[in-house]
């Protein structure tokens, strides 16, 4: 499903209206020219509805960093040089487990799906204190 740049400007929130009784929740859109928030147009309301709130739909395509464009394009400059935006799959994430023993291992990984991992105690694929110039050992 395509998602066309007006709906893209418009932001959806999910608003948590808690009752005297039991919490409940509305599902709003932020209107990208007024900023206030108002119903969801029907088109919004499918997307919002196909799991996961709509963010499994808005999250396939990786974002740029800088500009949060979907699956940003790399630009020729004149001069030659080419540049690209990155997304988030090209973060770095230090992360740091406890062994059974007590000491600590620190991994580097490239990702928030292998940080993730290595949090839930699943071993790296591959370790970057091979990078030269990279270390966490203490002197």
């Amino acid at each position: 499903m395509k998602i066309n740049t007006s709906f893209m400007a418009a932001a959806v929130a999910t608003v948590g209206l808690m009752a005297a009784s039991a919490a409940s929740a509305a599902t709003v859109a932020k209107d990208s020219a007024t900023g206030e928030l108002r119903a969801p147009t029907a088109q919004e309301a499918q997307v919002l509805s196909q799991g996961n709130n709509g963010k499994t739909a808005l999250k396939a395509a990786p974002r740029g960093l800088r500009t949060g464009l979907v699956n940003p394009q790399p630009v020729k400059h004149a001069d030659g040089t080419v540049e690209q935006e990155l997304d988030e799959s090209s973060l770095s994430y230090s992360v740091a487990t406890r062994n059974a023993d007590g000491s600590i291992d620190l991994h580097c990984v490239t990702g928030a799906e292998a940080a993730d991992a290595l949090h839930k105690g699943k071993k790296p694929a591959k370790s970057s204190k091979a990078v030269k110039g990279h270390s966490h050992d203490s002197k």
